[in-house]
């Protein structure tokens, strides 16, 4: 099946999108969607959406080992930013565009409010690579990182597939247009609704 939106501009992706019934295409779903947590700087959501749209009959699936191949690529990340922590506070200490006493505001920021960073990270536009790798950094506990990011990334993935499965292109055309603002948004609330209840 063919969509007559482009997702991605990228041959690459387009030849994907050709085989994306193939057993193929979800291999390297979850593979980027792995990698994505820990340095790869392309979102995963236009892959998953157009798996999505051409499977819906797995899109439960999808989904499931898309958000799980992002969780486990997160805990590499943490680890890596735990071990690998000291040198980055080093060249923080180096780069002359780079302020100390920032790298010290966001430490701050995860001490305080090191939970709603992880689920901010994992559910909205932020890169999760980045929180991924400074939770780690900072120490953040990795069973707290573990759960806020399975939270963060089942919502914000079972968004785009429930979004594409039931309005299908034009579900597509929304994500690509207001991806920002429709995970902002949703982000804001949980957040307001974490704050009132918790």
């Amino acid at each position: 099946m063919k969509t007559k939106i482009k997702i991605l501009d990228s041959s690459f992706f387009e030849k994907i999108i050709q085989q994306s019934k193939s057993i193929y295409a979800r291999v390297l779903l979850y593979f980027i969607s792995f990698i994505e947590a820990i340095f790869f700087p392309i979102p995963v959501d236009p892959l998953l959406a157009i798996l999505v749209l051409n499977n819906k009959e797995k899109y439960i699936q999808l989904t499931i080992f898309c958000t799980l191949a992002s969780v486990f690529g997160g805990i590499i990340g943490w680890f890596l930013g735990y071990i690998i922590g000291e040198e980055i506070e080093e060249l923080f200490t180096i780069i002359p565009w780079i302020k100390y006493d920032s790298f010290n505001a966001v430490r701050e920021a995860f001490d305080d409010h090191g939970i709603l960073i992880i689920f901010l990270g994992a559910f909205t536009p932020l890169p999760f690579k980045i929180i991924s790798v400074t939770s780690g950094v900072f120490h953040i506990n990795i069973a707290a990182f573990f759960v806020m990011s399975l939270i963060g990334r089942g919502l914000r993935f079972f968004l785009v597939s429930l979004i594409v499965k039931n309005f299908g292109e034009k579900g597509i055309y929304l994500l690509k247009k207001h991806t920002f603002i429709i995970s902002s948004l949703c982000g804001l609330i949980l957040i307001m609704l974490y704050l009132i209840f918790v």
